[in-house]
């Protein structure tokens, strides 16, 4: 009596490759997708979490906080705060420096480092520092008020989606969609500002 071997043919295990390469060549685009959205969305969030947690802290301590804010490019921005109504340097690394973004003794910034090193911040409008007020947390504008706003624009690396942080004069943070066209589902478009 012969005893069968069970088991594949060279052609099932070629045709199952090939069916493989097609499900993972068509998978792979919109995986990519959600990967940027995620991305983007994750540093957006990050950067408006601690924008808030700024605004709160100055009402839990009924004290002003100022937050200040660079960017020189993609790769090069940082958020950070400190108690009272003089801007800190967010790219200062020395504690013991007086222009140290810290709150009680806590260094408190954020950066691209902190969003993974995507270079998501594509441009930031305004002065460099506004604070929020200890009472009613609304936005103080700088001395001379030529600011009412902050506005911060991020962008997903193949600059498919874009999302705009702003912090209104009442002190609202507001994310959402750019446009219509760099839209990010889950978040609304941008309303239009009217001059």
């Amino acid at each position: 009596m012969k005893k069968w071997n069970s088991g594949f043919t060279l052609i099932e295990i070629m045709m199952s490759i090939v069916l493989l390469a097609i499900g993972a060549a068509l998978a792979l685009p919109s995986y990519r997708e959600m990967v940027e959205k995620r991305q983007l969305t994750n540093g957006a969030e990050q950067i408006m979490a601690f924008v808030n947690s700024t605004q709160m802290e100055a009402m839990k301590q009924n004290r002003v906080v100022t937050v200040s804010y660079s960017r020189t490019a993609d790769n090069n921005w940082c958020f950070g705060a400190t108690l009272g109504a003089t801007a800190c340097d967010c790219n200062e690394t020395t504690s013991t420096e007086t222009d140290f973004c810290a709150i009680n003794s806590a260094p408190s910034v954020i950066g691209n480092a902190n969003t993974g090193n995507l270079d998501l911040l594509k441009s930031i409008t305004g002065d460099g520092a506004y604070s929020f007020d200890p009472i009613r947390g609304i936005f103080l504008p700088n001395t001379d008020n030529s600011i009412d706003s902050l506005i911060a624009e991020l962008s997903s690396p193949s600059q498919t989606y874009k999302l705009s942080l702003t912090v209104s004069n009442t002190g609202q943070t507001i994310l959402c969609s750019k446009d219509s066209s760099h839209k990010v589902p889950g978040y609304s478009v941008c309303p239009v500002v009217s001059s």
